[in-house]
């Protein structure tokens, strides 16, 4: 699948919309981008992963585990939520809906289209374009994107933003997927509604 390299802003209703499944899977094919340091790096998002505040026990563990999270997932959406993972491996997501909610989007992977030679550099190593930012754990350091982004906007912002693509990715190009990495997210104490198991929810898109 190609993806075209004209972009336009992006607006804030994208981000704002309560449906954060829908913007998870509406980002893939957008760009991502950062310029720290005077270095402009990015490319196009090719996986993310939704996580909703109210009624998903990934998001609600989550916040259980790092209750300070909650002053960022907050806000309006439209801001970076980075934290860490492993003492070093920063992950970022993107707060959506409004300031009642605990919405967010982990951004996976993205297809390198801006200052690859400086990711390769912040990687530490020659890597293949394919796996230079094909986990999110390496696309924050290939794209130098740390917690000290945490709560900063992604739109109207030169440090870390978003660019909509001129051509929308059509949802036959997109596979959903469970989550990785939650095994976490279940419920053994079988209540009025059964046992909650959230840990299959569709809720990863990746572009084919």
């Amino acid at each position: 699948m190609l993806i075209n390299k004209p972009k336009r802003k992006i607006q804030r209703s994208f981000f704002t919309d309560s449906d954060v499944v829908n913007i998870a899977k509406s980002l893939i094919g957008n760009f991502l981008f950062s310029n720290v340091d005077g270095v402009l790096t990015g490319g196009a998002i090719t996986e993310t992963e939704a996580y909703r505040g109210h009624q998903d026990l990934a998001m609600e563990k989550h916040l259980l585990r790092r209750p300070s999270s909650i002053s960022t997932l907050r806000k309006q959406g439209g801001v970076a939520y980075i934290y860490t993972i492993y003492g070093s491996h920063s992950m970022l997501n993107i707060v959506t809906n409004d300031a009642d909610h605990t919405d967010s989007v982990l951004i996976r992977k993205i297809k390198p289209t801006e200052g690859v030679d400086k990711m390769r550099e912040r990687r530490g190593m020659k890597i293949s374009l394919r796996n230079l930012c094909d986990g999110p754990a390496k696309l924050t350091q290939a794209l130098a994107i740390t917690p000290a982004l945490n709560g900063e906007p992604v739109l109207n912002n030169t440090l870390i933003w978003i660019e909509q693509s001129n051509h929308a990715i059509a949802s036959k190009h997109i596979t959903s997927s469970h989550r990785i990495g939650i095994g976490y997210a279940k419920d053994d104490q079988t209540g009025k509604l059964g046992a909650r198991d959230d840990t299959t929810l569709p809720w990863r898109f990746t572009l084919k």
